[in-house]
């Protein structure tokens, strides 16, 4: 089942901003907040991490089919370009793929065409519009927070 005519039914509101997001309400199986970051910067894992912390949540960890639709909808939909960075890495042992706020194995992983392809050494992941993609952690770009409420 596709979440867009879900989405349609008002299962997201963006309810406005806060300072320096665009936040969105996911009331669908779980209450969830998605927080977008306005600007484009040099992704640092744990400074990123640590910003979504202060909203009281943590970098989107992808836990379902379900979620990925809605990520990947919501960032396809936002005002600006990506790319939008998860808290999903393999810094620590190439090709394990595990979320950064609780070390535990990465749940769910659609990934893009021809990826992942560690193509210049590359330890991040990123949602964009046809899936997920590893990226250099360091690359500009916007990042996902996930607040449970």
């Amino acid at each position: 089942m596709s979440l867009v005519p879900i989405f349609l039914l008002l299962v997201i509101l963006m309810i406005g901003s806060v300072q320096g997001y665009v936040s969105y309400d996911y009331k669908w199986r779980g209450n969830r907040k998605y927080y977008i970051s306005r600007e484009h910067e040099s992704f640092n894992l744990a400074k990123m991490n640590g910003r979504c912390k202060q909203l009281g949540g943590y970098l989107v960890q992808i836990d379902s089919r379900e979620e990925h639709e809605l990520v990947q909808h919501i960032t396809n939909y936002v005002n600006g370009r990506g790319p939008f960075f998860t808290g999903i890495t393999d810094e620590e042992s190439e090709g394990r793929f595990y979320s950064y706020n609780d070390k535990r194995a990465a749940k769910y992983l659609d990934w893009r065409y021809f990826q992942p392809d560690n193509w210049w050494n590359e330890d991040c992941v990123a949602m964009g519009y046809h899936g997920l993609n590893d990226l250099k952690c360091g690359n500009s770009g916007r990042y996902v927070c996930e607040v449970p409420v």
